[in-house]
Parts: structure tokens; sequence; C-alpha cells
């Protein structure tokens, strides 16, 4: 096998220019299509003069591109075979020089694998027209090939990243122990559900033990979802674990919260929140709200009752101000809490549940609808909403069913 320049070892080659292998028998005619390939400025053209040296050259080093005469197929008992064998192996461009006698045999070659057929006679330019179209393909092809590989390796470690976030993510929220912790203190049931709408999400909720008698529960929502979204949970979440706020005063908690979160928050992000204090001794729920959702309310032998919802969302402004609202929280009564998400997704036809929608879910599935107030209620509510609802969701979906003790045999829900 000839070679245009010295022969170099493979490293070498890969970094200096592409490589083609021509195989024909008569070597001059072989050095010709040598010359026409170094006029185009390929650097390294190795020469094969039979089957056996071409399919050598290719396993010792793939080159980008291969070109056969017709010439060195017809001397070669196994014309098709050797084709086969030298495109089935690398997968490269083949290229076929000749005259061709028959259409049938034009279809047996491409059939076999050959990426075209060039067929004589034709003049230096002609060839060299045709074999720069290839190699710039071939050019192209490995480029993309590479920018491909790149990106799934990004895409691989991007997936790793992001799941060992979402970990980090739910690791924020209760935990068994300290949600066992509260009910069995408190003599309550907790019943929640965090789905989020991509890989990473904006919602948060949280309980805390205040004293003997009382402990607090909040739902966060942050505008939008994703990476900065998640980022705004671990911001509040660092801020209740390091920061002493008023704890037991929901109005009070909510206004800190803001002062701090105006100055973290990026421009155009805020957040939707509802702060609670439950008092056992007292049969007492006080709870404030920023732009959070209403609240569902469920007391012994009332009407349902769906709560109120006033102040600016977190991180709007220094100035906002929030309200307490007090009511009647005796055993058997529940709170249900949720991000917008429930209301706001439409269904099949493209419309929206509303707050109607909650109502009757509420209704249907909690301590009149079943019985037992907490004990399945939120699970089969879901159950209820995703069979006309589809998924996924366009926002993240928190919500939160806490109930107090065992209820009275008589109905908690009325007409409401």
């Amino acid at each position: 096998m000839d070679s245009l320049a010295h022969p170099l070892p493979a490293a070498s080659r890969a970094g200096g220019g592409q490589r083609v292998l021509v195989g024909h028998p008569r070597r001059g005619i072989g050095a010709a299509v040598r010359r026409v390939l170094a006029g185009m400025g390929v650097r390294y053209v190795d020469v094969a003069a039979d089957a056996g040296g071409l399919l050598a050259a290719v396993e010792a080093e793939p080159p980008d591109l291969v070109i056969i005469d017709r010439a060195l197929l017809r001397a070669d008992s196994g014309l098709i075979e050797t084709l086969r064998a030298v495109v089935g192996r690398n997968e490269l461009p083949v290229l076929v020089l000749g005259r061709f006698a028959s259409m049938a045999e034009r279809r047996a070659l491409m059939a076999a694998g050959a990426t075209d057929l060039i067929i004589r006679p034709l003049t230096g330019a002609e060839l060299a027209a045709r074999l720069r179209g290839h190699l710039e393909n071939r050019l192209l092809n490995r480029s993309l090939q590479e920018v491909i590989r790149s990106l799934q390796t990004f895409h691989t470690g991007a997936v790793q990243r992001m799941q060992l976030a979402r970990d980090m993510q739910l690791g924020l929220l209760p935990d068994d122990g300290l949600r066992t912790g509260i009910e069995r203190r408190y003599g309550v049931r907790l019943d929640s559900h965090f789905e989020s709408s991509s890989e990473l999400g904006g919602d948060i909720w949280g309980a805390r033990p205040l004293d003997d008698d009382r402990f607090a529960v909040f739902l966060c929502d942050f505008t939008g979802h994703g990476v900065a979204a998640a980022l705004n949970t671990f911001r509040l979440h660092a801020l209740l674990e390091k920061i002493d706020l008023p704890g037991d005063d929901p109005a009070e908690m909510l206004g800190a919260i803001n002062r701090l979160l105006v100055g973290l928050l990026p421009e155009s992000q805020f957040a939707a929140m509802l702060y609670a204090v439950v008092d056992t001794a007292a049969d007492r729920l006080t709870y404030a709200t920023a732009g959070a959702p209403k609240p569902i309310i469920g007391v012994p032998d009332c009407p349902l009752r769906v709560g109120e919802s006033v102040g600016l969302p977190l991180g709007v402004s220094m100035k906002a101000s929030y309200r307490n609202r007090s009511v009647e929280f005796p055993p058997g009564a529940f709170l249900f809490l949720f991000s917008d998400a429930l209301f706001e997704a439409r269904d099949w036809e493209g419309r929206p549940f509303g707050y109607p929608g909650i109502l009757d879910l509420v209704r249907q599935c909690g301590p009149q609808g079943n019985g037992a107030p907490g004990a399945g209620a939120l699970a089969g509510l879901l159950d209820r909403y995703f069979a006309v609802m589809p998924r996924p969701l366009a926002d993240d979906l928190t919500a939160l069913w806490l109930t107090r003790g065992t209820p009275p045999p008589t109905a908690l829900l009325g007409s409401g």
C-alpha cells in the first residue's frame, strides 16, 4: 500500500486532516486519483491494490472516505461481499468509481451499501467536485456526532444533578418522624401530596410544634417552576430554620418573611403563602394569607366554610401587611390547603376546574362522604380529581389535609 505522505500513527493523523482510502488494481490510476485529492488539500491518501489490502487498511485505521474502483471489484471474486464488508464493519461512506454494465448492477452495488456511484469517463475537475461534496458531508457528520455525544454527556450529567436537587428539595418537606410526632402530640392527622410540573418545583409546605397545645402549618407557592423556583424554596426553608421569627402569630410571621424576601427574591418573583396556628386547648384555628388560595374549613355540625384570602404575595412590597383570621376548630374539624394549580388546571376540553369543583370534591371525599375524616380523604379527593384532569399539570401542586381527632357521629358538612 502506497501513501502520499510518510505513514503516521493514527493519533497523529486524527488531528491533521481527513484520510481517504483508494482501492484500485492499477497503481498508476490510483495515483492519479490521489493527485486529485491532494489538489483538494487532502493530506493522507492510501492506495490498496486488492480487496484484501483494502479491508486490512480499513481495519487498521478507518478512513473518512473509501473510493473503490469497479476494476478492483471485478478482479475480485467477491464483488458484493467485499463492498458489504467495507461498509458494514465501520459504516463508512464508500464511493464506487467506474463503468457499470447495467442498471441491475448499479442497484446491486447501492443495495450492498455504496454511498454513491461515480461513472467514468469524467474529468479531474468533475471528480474533485464529487469528492469534495462527500468529504464535506463526512466532516459535517463527524462534527454533528461529536456535538451529539457532548450533548448526551451533558444531558446525563444534568439529569443526575437534577435528580440530586429534587431529592434535596423533597428533603425539605416534613419527614415521617416529624409528621408522626405532631400527629401523636396534638391528636391530629396530616395527609399531604406534593407533585411538581417538572423535575423541580416552587411549592413547599411544613409543620412545626410551638408548645404543648399549639402547632403551626404552612403552604407556600413561589412563582414559576424549575431551578429558579426550587432555589426559592431553599431560601424560605433556610429563613424558617435559622432566623428567630414570630411563629405563633401568623400575621406577624408573614410580615417578617415578606420583609426578608423583598431583599432576597429576584425581580418579578414572589410567593403566595398561608400560615396557620392550631390551638388544641382553645379549639381555635388562626391563619393569615399572602395571596394564597382560600382555605377550606370543615367544622362538625356546620356548613363547609371557605376562608378568606387577603394580603399581597410575599416579596412584592416592603410595606405589605397581613391580618389574622380566627375560627372555631374543635375535634373533628379539618383544614384543607392547596396550591392554585388545583383549581386553575384545565380539563381535556380546556375548562378550568375552579373552586366549585374543589368544593364538590371535598363534599364527596370529606367526613360526610366517607365517614372517616382525614383517613384517605385527600387520596380519595385526588383520585377523583385526576380521573377528569390530565397530567402533567401546568403548575406545581401541593395539597395538605389536616384533621383534628375523631369526629362526632353527626355530619360534618352542611350544604355550604
